[in-house]
């Protein structure tokens, strides 16, 4: 009989590729799972049991918050900080949970628009103070090394690395877009590609694909009319769909602005990107900095610098070189940076063996 997991995330879009891809799909072959997040449901149903989430965030949380303290699980594996006073509580219940720690947490709290500045700091330190006491009640696994300053103690690093990719594309067309993929927040730079697309003499259709709030979309749509910028906004796709786009495109961007949740972490995106034979520019944090003196087909440029990114953009359209080296580079990209499915596996029998 196989190990049953319950798997939640009252956050994360079902099809979140870090989750339904690569943990689950490293998973299913071993587990009998029970996936649970808000709707839609997954995509791609199989070698799962996909359990509905309905209602807002409150409701969502409720009810995962429910999940983890009823059992019926062997492994109970979570995505969200929000579940972490729970998940403890679950501990004392003698039940087996594991935390997958996505982001710098304390970090991610110091930009949020929503909390009040002089609040910032004091939700920051009780959220490291939580992840501290979490790591004394249960297994944790990392998205990215950097966030083992956040522990005392050391835990498994499954870096979010690429996971079942197209075929390698050829196809550049000369009027092909330049392309943005991954969640569309003003951090992440996306005024600011606008912003820089709209200083060239010709600007090139941007398509941005990835989770937009209606206000900031509107506010995108408005700042690209102004600059004269052909702009599609796709919304979410799944990985299957939005892929493909990011292939077609001539040029892909990571303009992240300079946060302390991006400094040290490795966007998913770039790889991606580089894997598909797609030149890059980037902003020029350390992580990514790192990854440039690696790894051929990345242009850098200084973080929040329109002016900056509107030269490199346009430096990088007619630079056949760099197309050449992004495509050179693809290979050796795929075979470097490959998700640890056989890792995660080990791990997830050691929790219950």
């Amino acid at each position: 009989m196989k190990p049953r997991l319950l798997v939640v995330t009252p956050v994360h879009p079902a099809d979140d590729p870090r989750i339904r891809a690569k943990l689950i799909g490293s998973l299913a072959s071993e587990w009998e799972i029970r996936y649970a997040t808000g709707p839609p449901g997954p995509a791609d149903p199989a070698g799962l049991q996909w359990v509905p989430l309905p209602g807002g965030r409150i409701r969502r949380h409720l009810r995962s918050a429910r999940l983890l303290l009823a059992g019926g699980y062997d492994l109970a594996s979570f995505h969200d900080p929000e579940l972490l006073p729970e998940a403890i509580l679950a501990r004392l219940l003698r039940r087996r949970v594991v935390f997958d720690l996505h982001e710098d947490l304390p970090a991610q709290i110091m930009t949020k628009p929503w909390l009040p500045r002089p609040l910032r700091r004091l939700t920051a330190a009780l959220a490291r103070l939580v992840l501290r006491l979490a790591e004394r009640a249960m297994p944790i696994t990392l998205a990215e090394p950097g966030y083992r300053s956040l522990l005392s103690h050391d835990h498994p690093v499954f870096p979010n690395y690429l996971h079942d990719l197209p075929a390698l594309g050829t196809d550049r067309p000369a009027g092909g877009p330049v392309v943005y993929l991954g969640d569309v927040t003003p951090d992440r730079g996306i005024e600011l590609a606008v912003a820089a697309l709209g200083r060239l003499p010709a600007p090139p259709p941007l398509v941005v694909i990835g989770r937009c709030g209606a206000e900031f979309a509107d506010r995108l749509r408005a700042q690209a009319a102004a600059g004269s910028v052909p702009l599609e906004l796709t919304g979410y796709l799944p990985h299957e769909m939005a892929l493909p786009r990011v292939a077609a495109a001539r040029l892909a961007l990571a303009p992240l602005l300079d946060r302390p949740n991006y400094r040290e972490s490795l966007p998913t995106k770039v790889l991606e990107y580089l894997a598909l034979g797609v030149p890059v520019v980037a902003s020029d944090l350390p992580a990514i900095h790192r990854l440039a003196a690696e790894v051929a087909g990345i242009r850098l440029f200084p973080p929040a610098d329109a002016a900056a990114l509107a030269g490199a953009v346009g430096n990088a359209l007619g630079d056949e070189t760099l197309a050449a080296e992004a495509r050179d580079a693809a290979g050796e990209v795929r075979r470097r940076f490959t998700w640890p499915a056989g890792e995660v596996r080990d791990y997830y029998r050691s929790l219950v063996s």
